[in-house]
């Protein structure tokens, strides 16, 4: 068995809200240098980067395993994680989220004062260079309710994790003040900050396992907050057991 740590929720530059230094190779590169064995890429409501940065942790040695994911926001405005087994399963989830977007006008290429680039929702290849701009709204909600974003992700093959729990805005509780009973998710997920403040032991009672992540916008959330998993190796099927706590793995809060 093996002790990994994984960051299980990082952006890329396609989220609207990201650094524009969140290229694939660079992400890959802190990753390793801050000893992630593996990482999720969640960007909001896409998974149009997903193959990009997994394309770039193949080309540095010991690049971390990198699981496909998106983040869905729901028409509630609830945040949901959703990893899945391959890149076309997460695509294939995000273009039913994505059909369901507003269509957006990208702003015309523009440097402000301080030297910062306007969000251009940036779909890039493996070395960060752009090979397109994402049409749809990524800010928006989503026309998925938040049974019906889990219903999603699982009939994808996915995992779903309700996203940064402690938090007041997007979270499960902040904007339904509870968490369904009949909702499955496979998951929930405490936030680095969170975690600090001994927010973690707030959501233990729910019975479901809890993940830590930097939720990295920007290069040096990258590690901020992760998870440890006690799998065999860095592949979906393991995480998915290490969720689930069977055959001896199992995930920790770092």
């Amino acid at each position: 068995m093996m002790r990994l740590a994984a960051d299980m929720h990082i952006h890329t530059v396609l989220s609207p809200c990201a650094s524009r230094d969140m290229t694939p190779p660079a992400i890959v590169r802190e990753a390793a240098r801050k000893g992630m064995a593996v990482i999720a890429v969640c960007d909001h409501n896409s998974a149009g980067n997903v193959e990009a940065v997994a394309a770039a942790a193949a080309t540095i040695p010991d690049g971390p395993a990198v699981v496909p994911g998106i983040e869905i926001t729901t028409a509630e405005e609830v945040h949901v994680l959703g990893f899945f087994p391959d890149a076309a399963a997460a695509c294939a989830a995000a273009g039913e989220v994505t059909a369901g977007l507003p269509l957006w006008r990208p702003l015309a290429a523009r440097t402000s004062a301080a030297g910062a680039r306007a969000p251009e929702q940036e779909l890039v290849d493996a070395i960060g260079s752009v090979t397109g701009i994402e049409g749809r709204m990524l800010a928006a909600a989503s026309r998925f309710t938040l049974s019906q974003t889990v219903d999603l992700i699982h009939r994808h093959g996915g995992l779903a994790v309700a996203a940064h729990m402690d938090r007041k805005s997007f979270s499960v509780p902040g904007q339904l003040g509870f968490l369904p009973p009949e909702v499955p998710f496979d998951g929930l997920e405490i936030s680095a900050a969170g975690v600090v403040r001994g927010r973690a032991a707030d959501f233990a009672g729910h019975g479901l396992p809890l993940l830590s992540s930097s939720d990295g916008h920007f290069l040096e959330d990258i590690g901020t907050g992760f998870t440890v998993l006690d799998v065999e190796e860095p592949v979906f099927a393991e995480l998915r057991k290490a969720l689930r706590g069977t055959g001896g793995r199992g995930c920790t809060i770092a």
